[in-house]
């Protein structure tokens, strides 16, 4: 599956900004790259899309795995100085980006959604004094099923 990093921001990334997440989240999780911007006239927010390609997760490993792409967003928040919102989903995050542009406290469905802020009514699967992060398993599976 392509595991899709969507970076919400209120100003475009800088190249070096976005190579400098790029590389954060593929060491801490171990696969190839790729990145992309998108703004359209219609959106609010400023889309930087990281793509990891040909990842695996498995039920065994996922639990980790997720910790170590929170443990990125995570690094990435401390190393940009700039507010970012993470959407992760595999294979796309459009969606859920059409919903954030709508509406930013509209995650509950999200795959997993990493933020500074506490989204009201949900409860967070991780909660740091950097973070939170809300997942949904239901909607999304990450390319694995329990």
């Amino acid at each position: 599956m392509i595991l899709v990093t969507s970076m919400m921001t209120t100003r475009e990334l800088s190249d070096n900004e976005v190579l400098q997440a790029s590389r954060i989240i593929a060491t801490r999780m171990g696969y190839a790259a790729k990145t992309f911007k998108y703004h359209y006239d219609d959106m609010k927010y400023f889309e930087t899309d990281i793509d990891l390609i040909d990842v695996e997760f498995t039920e065994e490993t996922f639990r980790d795995d997720i910790h170590q792409l929170i443990a990125a967003y995570k690094e990435i928040l401390n190393a940009l100085p700039l507010q970012i919102e993470f959407i992760a989903a595999n294979d796309d995050t459009d969606t859920e980006v059409n919903r954030y542009e709508k509406d930013i406290n509209d995650v509950e469905k999200f795959g997993l959604f990493v933020t500074e802020r506490t989204i009201a009514n949900l409860k967070p699967y991780y909660s740091s004094e950097t973070c939170n992060a809300y997942m949904n398993l239901t909607d999304v599976s990450f390319g694995v099923y329990f």
